[in-house]
């Protein structure tokens, strides 16, 4: 598992997002101040840090907005070299160019769906990897557009919300997102999802589809997966953050 230390001054906030990270596999541990987060970091090791850009109401600072990237300066002259990443409601280019000057690897508004927000964590994770020369342990986690699937917990997430999957629907998600924007062919899906299972016929796929579909639906999700009638199935654009050609 994953391990994030998350600094931030405002308990409702950095509470519900620690429980959202947690629902899809991070071990997550909260520092309201730079002095709790150097604590943490003297005693843990971390995959990644987030910091809040205005941490200087709980931290006596008398400049708002500034001891966030105080922070982050501190930790890159400690040697702390994971990605670390503001996050913050702060926006416009002097807060994001402040941060990505103090050391900042990346700059994520709080309004970001956390859809967004899980891809963009697992992808600096997977960089940091690659560069101290690890296999990356993170490819558990897909992502497709604007959500992520987690192919081990066989969830998906939507924006805000987790939803669990079977095994097919998962394996399914994986087939169409190997190839985004490709009309998968039917017997492809097939052997890919049911292999040499007795079960395996186009109705098989159809009630899969259909059940996924209705889980979105419960969820107020919009349809992934378009047919591509006599051809097969792919990604809906919209999944992917694409305009529909027309």
């Amino acid at each position: 598992m994953k391990s994030i230390l998350l600094v931030d001054d405002e308990p409702v906030v950095s509470a519900g997002l620690q429980r959202t990270l947690r629902r899809f596999g991070f071990i997550v541990e909260l520092a309201e101040t730079p002095e709790a987060a150097h604590a943490w970091i003297e005693k843990s090791q971390f995959d990644l840090i987030l910091v809040d850009f205005d941490l200087s109401k709980s931290s006596g600072g008398s400049s708002p907005g500034i001891y966030g990237t105080g922070l982050v300066r501190e930790l890159r002259a400690a040697k702390i070299n994971v990605p670390i990443l503001m996050y913050t409601v702060l926006e416009g280019e002097w807060y994001e160019t402040a941060s990505l000057d103090a050391g900042a690897d990346d700059f994520i508004l709080k309004r970001t769906s956390k859809s967004t927000l899980l891809s963009r964590l697992h992808a600096h994770i997977r960089r940091h990897e690659r560069e101290m020369g690890k296999s990356p342990s993170s490819t558990r986690r897909l992502g497709i557009g604007r959500f992520v699937l987690d192919r081990e917990a066989h969830v998906l997430a939507a924006d805000e919300k987790p939803i669990p999957l079977t095994v097919k629907e998962t394996r399914l998600l994986e087939v169409l997102a190997a190839s985004p924007g490709r009309i998968v062919p039917t017997q492809e899906i097939l052997d890919k999802v049911w292999g040499n299972e007795l079960q395996k016929s186009p109705a098989a796929l159809t009630s899969a589809i259909k059940r996924f579909r209705q889980k979105l639906d419960e969820n107020d999700v919009q349809d992934m997966i378009e047919n591509v009638k006599g051809r097969g199935f792919k990604l809906a654009p919209d999944s992917l953050g694409e305009t529909p050609s027309r």
